[in-house]
């Protein structure tokens, strides 16, 4: 992907959008478009996770040290998703999205599909281990596909001769076979994020946000915060990497999973990327898959601000007390969201739940939820690579000389990952 490409898929994100307020009918009728081009991207995540994830584990052969890659990429995910969860629950205290909000303006989504849903960490726990790896694929549980794509690789790893060896060029190819499909697919982005656009334009329109507009604001900034002060701050004085200038290399990334809410969309230029600056092949393919259901930042943002959205549309006034176990009750459901329908809608209610807040704020949010899924998405995938840069460096195998490179020439590279000379 190049800038060029990124410059026609904003274009098409703003075209889109125009032409569906302008035609509303129009930019309903051509969603099929847009969800045909998510369904592109969606066909080819799950073998690439699965056979990268498979490479990245033979390369280790050490299951004492994937273990301890996992247990410090779950700390990193709670360290910044606690900072992030607080942040969010001071803007919302200082800001007040929820009062002036009058229900009777406000148009009310659809969050039904969530009401049938509840987290259950205990459950997830235990179905990690696949009882059946077909189903787990079948049901997008990227948990399930990481623990066993990574005890195969470890597997492969440990078969001797050429057995073990064409077991590995097998999964490299299905790898870099991936990679390429997804990169054709990104040729038709600007087409398919114009169709999204104008179907979420055409299907809601303006009216629908003017009443929630001081709403969506504080998310916008919150997220806006997390962007520009945290991510800088914790690149600059914990991991000693200049953000803005790797932020600038994947900024066609943003864009891509601004426009169509998808993480998914860019997973595998993500890792491409992080391998490019230095983090071994078998950290950016275990951190990157798990980030997807582990590092949200962008949502830990977005739940914290609903939630007291939600209690200051009921009139309550929540003591300090009353904060830190909903923020404690956010830490543990936003871990639970891996492959729930409506996830962030199921974590508000159990929340709400909990602690006793009122429900008629959740379908408010519903329905201007595609404005905010966008954005929190986009942050939810700048998170990842500080995710991977933080695991690398802690375990001491981030190549601080391929960033340099990567400084000096001021862009990332158009190949594809070779994953039989990536560094293991």
């Amino acid at each position: 992907m190049n800038k060029k490409l990124a410059i026609y898929i904003f274009s098409g994100l703003i075209l889109g959008a125009i032409v569906g307020l302008m035609f509303p009918s129009f930019g309903v009728a051509i969603q099929p478009v847009g969800k045909m081009f998510i369904n592109l991207i969606e066909m080819v995540i799950i073998p690439l996770v699965f056979s990268a994830l498979v490479v990245g584990a033979s390369g280790i052969a050490d299951m004492k040290k994937m273990g301890r890659i996992g247990l410090k990429s779950i700390i990193w995910f709670e360290f910044i998703t606690t900072i992030i969860l607080v942040l969010g629950l001071i803007l919302a205290d200082v800001l007040h999205p929820g009062l002036g909000v009058h229900i009777q303006q406000a148009n009310v989504g659809d969050y039904s599909a969530a009401k049938g849903q509840k987290i259950d960490i205990i459950s997830m726990i235990v179905n990690i281990p696949p009882s059946n790896l077909i189903k787990a694929m079948y049901n997008g549980s990227m948990l399930s596909i990481v623990f066993f794509a990574t005890i195969l690789g470890l597997a492969i790893a440990s078969v001797t001769g050429e057995a073990g060896k064409v077991a590995i060029r097998f999964f490299e190819g299905i790898s870099q076979a991936t990679f390429t499909i997804i990169r054709w697919v990104m040729q038709v982005a600007p087409i398919g994020v114009f169709a999204l656009s104008a179907y979420a334009a055409g299907n809601y329109g303006i009216k629908v946000f003017l009443p929630l507009a001081k709403a969506i604001g504080v998310m916008y900034l919150g997220l806006a915060i997390v962007l520009c002060v945290l991510f800088p701050l914790v690149s600059k004085f914990i991991l000693h990497v200049p953000f803005f200038k790797l932020f600038r290399g994947i900024l066609d990334l943003f864009i891509i999973a601004f426009s169509t809410a998808s993480s998914e969309a860019v997973m595998p230029q993500l890792i491409e990327f992080v391998e490019e600056i230095g983090v071994p092949k078998s950290i950016s393919s275990f951190v990157i898959p798990l980030g997807l259901s582990w590092n949200d930042d962008g949502t830990s943002l977005y739940l914290s601000v609903a939630a007291m959205f939600v209690a200051q549309l009921g009139g309550l006034h929540l003591s300090i007390s009353q904060e830190a176990v909903m923020i404690l009750m956010l830490v543990i459901t936003s871990k639970g969201m891996a492959g729930v329908p409506m996830a962030g809608f199921v974590v508000l209610l159990t929340t709400a739940t909990a602690v006793g807040l009122p429900m008629q704020g959740i379908a408010l949010l519903a329905a201007v939820d595609r404005v905010l899924d966008m954005a929190r998405t986009a942050v939810n995938v700048i998170g990842h690579p500080v995710a991977a840069i933080a695991v690398a460096k802690w375990e001491k195998e981030f190549d601080e000389s391929k960033l340099q490179q990567f400084l000096k020439n001021g862009k990332r590279s158009q190949g594809i990952s070779d994953s039989a000379n990536a560094a293991r």
